[in-house]
């Protein structure tokens, strides 16, 4: 399926797409080191949680192809609609799907599957960046089978306060929105793939099929959700926090030993 010489330099879970999208006006973020414990001021999405040869070229290819392109074009396609400037949006199955299997493959891609295969006495025979290849690429297959996130509805949540969101490397975390489970999924400083439960449903799907879309205006609101993020992060004891200013990291470091 692929050999020693087609490994490249990879972003292990959080790809590039999506990092580039917290750069501030200098094309760099500030970042939190978790195993380091510090932040960094010129963090780039292309160097950021990256390792050469941690993925095959025909695993990259895939991811590419299959996850991150259509990922992609749907977050292309939510710009072009002014979704900011808006209070309803049509998701239609195709748009759910790719935004679901995205999240699966950062799930996928993840340190606590990475860590609950490492037991695999198979695994442990192959080559590691085909271990990642198998993980990874399984990891996706089989969520989507099992329709893991078949119970919950894709809204966005618009950030409408001076508190950007951040971007852990796993992305996605999850908290109680009005007494729902909700994960959160940040695509910008401003705005956020929501996942609620279909408990939820009738604050979310209109009369006419659109989703509502949630806007907060609540500073308090954006950073307990990044605090969510943040120390969702800080339990894998590895990856990185990322955000286009200083300030929110430095809170947020500053609640670890408050």
């Amino acid at each position: 399926m692929s050999d020693s010489r087609d490994v490249v330099n990879s972003h292990i879970q959080m790809p590039k797409l999506l990092l580039k999208r917290f750069h501030n006006e200098y094309n760099r973020f500030f970042y939190y080191d978790v195993e380091k414990g510090h932040i960094g001021k010129n963090g780039s999405a292309g160097k950021i949680n990256t390792q050469f040869g941690y993925y095959s070229k025909y695993t990259e290819d895939y991811l590419r192809d299959e996850i991150e392109t259509p990922f992609g074009n749907i977050i292309a396609y939510i710009e072009r609609m002014g979704v900011l400037q808006r209070e309803t949006i049509e998701i239609n199955k195709s748009i759910d799907g790719e935004i679901k299997k995205f999240v699966y493959a950062l799930i996928a891609r993840g340190a606590t599957l990475e860590r609950n295969s490492e037991s695999e006495e198979l695994l442990q025979l192959l080559p590691e960046y085909k271990r990642h290849d198998y993980i990874s690429r399984n990891g996706i297959n089989i969520a989507e089978q099992e329709g893991l996130l078949c119970e919950y509805i894709v809204t966005f949540m618009i950030n409408k306060t001076n508190i950007p969101f951040v971007l852990s490397m796993d992305g996605v975390y999850n908290y109680s929105f009005n007494g729902h489970l909700t994960f959160n999924l940040p695509i910008s400083p401003q705005m956020a793939i929501c996942l609620i439960h279909i408990n939820y449903i009738e604050r979310v799907i209109n009369n006419d099929g659109t989703m509502a879309m949630f806007e907060i205006e609540r500073e308090k609101d954006i950073m307990c959700m990044n605090q969510c993020a943040f120390n969702a992060q800080l339990k894998y004891k590895w990856g990185y926090i990322v955000c286009p200013q200083k300030n929110e990291l430095e809170r947020l470091a500053g609640e670890i030993n408050a």
